[in-house]
C-alpha cells in the first residue's frame, strides 16, 4: 500500500485520495465518486494547514474496515503514533519539514498497514 499510495501522489492525487484509492485497492473496499470528491475539501490541512488530510483519510478507512469501537481504539492509536513520531499532527508543520509530502504519505500509509494487522 506505501509504494502505491506514493505512486499516486507523484501522479497528482491529493494526500487523502491517495491513502483511500490505495487502501481500497489493498483491502478490496468500494468507493464512490463523492467520497473522493469529499476530499478536495479537506486537503492542504482542511485548506488552513489543520490536521493533515491522510491522517484523517487513514482514520476513514479504520472506520470503513473496523467495527466502530475498534475503529476507534486504532485511530487513537494511529494518532498517538503520528504525534510521537512527528511531535505534531498538523499538515503546516509537517509538511514544512519536507520537500514534498510523498514520503510522509507513506509513513503513513505504512503505519496504517500495521495498524491495521495488529490484533
Amino acid at each position: 500500500m506505501k509504494e502505491r499510495a506514493m505512486a499516486l501522489c507523484v501522479q497528482g492525487e491529493n494526500c487523502s485520495r491517495a491513502i483511500l484509492r490505495a487502501a481500497s485497492e489493498t483491502y478490496g473496499f468500494p468507493l464512490s465518486e463523492e467520497l473522493l470528491m469529499s476530499c478536495n475539501a479537506i486537503s492542504a490541512g482542511f485548506g488552513v494547514g489543520g490536521i493533515c488530510s491522510a491522517l484523517v483519510a487513514a482514520v476513514m478507512v479504520l472506520g470503513i474496515l473496523f467495527p466502530v469501537e475498534e475503529a476507534k481504539q486504532k485511530s487513537l492509536i494511529l494518532l498517538c503514533r503520528a504525534q510521537g513520531n512527528w511531535n505534531c499532527v498538523d499538515c503546516c508543520r509537517l509538511s514544512a519539514r519536507r520537500e514534498n509530502c510523498n514520503d510522509l504519505i507513506g509513513e503513513i500509509a505504512e503505519m496504517l498497514e500495521e495498524i491495521i494487522r495488529e490484533e
